[in-house]
């Protein structure tokens, strides 16, 4: 970028702005300078702050050194970004931690520094939209044998599910199976979901006895 944001700069008004807790939105994110910033700050002073990075995927000039390195829109810069800013900041305090001691309460505990993140795409709903045309009814209902849009995974489905839901996306997502089909667990059983054709009671039962473990 010929202008990026500086890190210092936002670092310092995120200390004026937030809190530990604060939640940073950035709608331009760019190169993800505020992410950076963000992780940056938590190592610095303990803290929980968790950011929301906003970006189109615009297209990179094909004669960028960016393009050139194998990248091909801003948001991949981004990604990458992130990656090795986190690993970075938790490199430097790990080495922090060692030349200070471990018992110095004033170096953030490199283990409990949140670092990871996750990639989500907006776009259009993953269930088939009833819109027949009812001249050519018969010939278009073979369309809905399946609910789901064609290229759309499980976990597009399990997103969408958690967002009509109201729960929060960074929330955790396991997988269990039962007779070979698989069950996903979201936020440690606060949500079930089986997309399976073939729901039977022994994932009935699974999942309650899933639920039971979790408390």
């Amino acid at each position: 970028f010929d202008t990026p944001k500086p890190t210092r700069l936002i670092n310092r008004i995120l200390q004026i702005a937030s809190h530990k807790d604060s939640i940073i939105l950035d709608f331009f994110s760019g190169s993800a300078t505020t992410a950076h910033a963000t992780m940056q700050l938590n190592a610095e002073d303990g803290g929980n702050r968790k950011f929301i990075m906003v970006q189109l995927p615009e297209l990179l000039d094909a004669k960028s050194e960016a393009y050139k390195d194998g990248y091909r829109t801003i948001c991949d810069i981004g990604e990458e970004r992130i990656r090795r800013a986190g690993e970075k900041i938790k490199a430097e305090l790990v080495e922090k931690q060692q030349k200070s001691g471990m018992l110095d309460e004033n170096v953030v505990d490199p283990e409990s520094l949140d670092i990871g993140f996750k990639v989500l795409k907006l776009d259009t709903s993953n269930i088939r939209e009833w819109n027949v045309d009812f001249e050519d009814l018969e010939g278009k209902l073979d369309l809905y044998d399946t609910l789901f849009i064609e290229g759309r995974s499980e976990l597009d489905v399990v997103y969408e599910i958690m967002l009509k839901q109201g729960l929060e996306l960074t929330y955790p997502i396991e997988t269990f199976e039962v007779n070979g089909q698989t069950v996903y667990d979201i936020a440690f059983g606060s949500l079930f979901i089986c997309l399976s054709q073939k729901i039977t009671t022994d994932i009935a039962q699974a999942i309650i006895a899933r639920r039971d473990e979790h408390g």
